[in-house]
């Protein structure tokens, strides 16, 4: 089994900017900040010895590559790959400027991608790629996938991350959501659509307030996770003026705020179902831990499927605009390998030992994911007490996690098997303005018909307005 190393690295603000491999500029006035690949701040494009073809003076094609969070991950694996790569050199473009404003960098990241002259790869950071991709500024990933290629990867994960028939971004690691609980009262089949969900609810005495974990608000939480019977991205068309929507409206309008569900409320019958999720390979233990024996993976309501939803972490996406798409794709595909940290430890053999526990998510890459699967069933021990080493530090009552039992990893491989669908991030426009029209109906002051017609209009302006 390949080792896996990580460490820490920072990156200064500066004030220079370069041209890409592709697509012309970035603005030399907003203040952007070009860093290369040996992770030092460059001195301006004059220092870059680019020529018209875009070469650099490593004799290389130039890729740019966005970001508002220049992140470890990113430097590394940037770092490794220029190393180890003859074709092509990646910089990167950091939109965070002297004011440490994050979201006002991805802004001006958004704009400069609107204007035709962004980067040529982009860290998606909390962008929402499903709306930047319907607004035609990312490249279909689609395109680079042949039948062989996507053999390297989860297929059901490529599969279900799209939006509509495109996918927009990848990534390393991916997360999956789902609501899990007692099969006794949920039922012992995986997958329900919203009026088998709440005639269920009901028949316990319980609406939105019976579920627990930390989330956003119920509403928006499922329509993001069955955001395809809600929106056709494809077609461009939005549909929340039916009954299924007033019934989400209903069941939420005496949500009372966040409550983290815990044993105790689980077995009172305080929560009915939990909102789960696997972003880690102890998240199953927890799950154990939370719901006891006999739980089962539900799934987000929905009208098909297991209602298992993807998320990327930490995800990547190409410039619809550049002019180098396939050197662009040739770094992601390393990036998704995980081998950039084996190969940054190489380059820096002073660093200390780092495992699969720097990572955060379940990687998408098949061999990486068959890997830190068998890497989480090897319990560590401390070199000084021999005392077994945790894999997940307790906290709040909850206890710590060691190493995966085969039975662990077994689940985990079902439910990463079940995963079928795409959610959408909860700070997109679509749930934002969710939030703020729903509001009126729980003060009373609109009916749920009257709601939805707002929710409906403002949605479909959105759609109308960024195709």
């Amino acid at each position: 089994m390949k080792k896996f190393w990580r460490a820490l690295g920072t990156i200064a603000v500066g004030t220079c900017f370069l041209t890409g491999c592709g697509n012309g500029q970035t603005d030399g006035n907003s203040g952007i900040q070009a860093i290369d690949g040996s992770n030092k701040e460059s001195q301006g494009q004059s220092n870059q010895a680019q020529d018209n073809q875009g070469q650099n003076n490593h004799g290389k094609t130039m890729l740019t590559l966005g970001t508002s969070d220049a992140s470890w991950e990113l430097t590394y694996a940037v770092d490794a790959y220029n190393a180890r790569n003859g074709q092509y050199y990646v910089e990167i473009v950091n939109y965070v400027q002297e004011d440490q404003d994050y979201a006002a960098a991805e802004e001006r990241l958004k704009l400069d991608l609107a204007a035709s002259k962004g980067t040529d790869i982009i860290w998606m950071g909390s962008m929402v790629a499903d709306e930047l991709g319907y607004a035609g500024v990312l490249a279909d990933l689609n395109t680079y996938l042949t039948p062989e290629e996507r053999e390297k990867y989860l297929t059901n994960i490529l599969e279900y991350a799209q939006t509509g028939d495109a996918l927009y971004e990848i990534a390393a690691t991916f997360m999956l959501g789902f609501i899990a609980g007692d099969s006794g009262k949920l039922g012992t089949e995986t997958g329900w659509a919203m009026d088998e969900m709440l005639q269920i609810f009901r028949a316990y005495n319980k609406d939105a307030n019976g579920f627990g974990g930390v989330g956003v608000n119920t509403a928006q939480e499922l329509v993001q996770h069955a955001i395809g019977d809600f929106v056709d991205w494809d077609s461009g068309q939005a549909d929340f003026c039916n009954q299924e929507f007033y019934d989400i409206l209903e069941f939420c309008r005496n949500e009372s705020g966040w409550v983290k569900a815990t044993q105790e409320t689980v077995a009172s019958g305080t929560h009915l179902a939990v909102r789960c999720g696997l972003a880690d390979v102890t998240d199953i233990q927890y799950t154990d831990w939370l719901l006891g024996d006999n739980w089962v993976v539900k799934g987000w309501p929905c009208h098909q499927g297991s209602g298992v939803t993807v998320s990327f972490w930490n995800s990547l996406a190409i410039s619809s605009c550049s002019q180098c798409p396939e050197g662009a794709w040739d770094f992601l595909e390393y990036y998704m390998t995980l081998d950039w940290l084996e190969d940054y430890a190489a380059l820096h053999p002073d660093l200390p030992p780092k495992t699969y526990a720097g990572i955060h998510g379940l990687p998408l890459d098949r061999l990486a994911f068959e890997e830190m699967l068998e890497w989480s069933t090897v319990q560590q021990y401390y070199d000084d007490t021999g005392e077994p080493v945790p894999f997940y530090f307790g906290e709040e009552g909850v206890p710590d996690f060691y190493a995966n039992s085969m039975e662990d990893v077994k689940r985990i491989k079902e439910i990463v098997a079940l995963a079928d669908g795409r959610s959408l991030s909860d700070v997109s426009s679509v749930c934002r303005i969710i939030g703020e029209e729903i509001s009126g109906y729980k003060t009373g002051a609109l009916s749920a018909e009257k709601t939805a017609e707002k929710i409906q209009n403002r949605v479909q302006l959105y759609l109308d307005e960024h195709k």
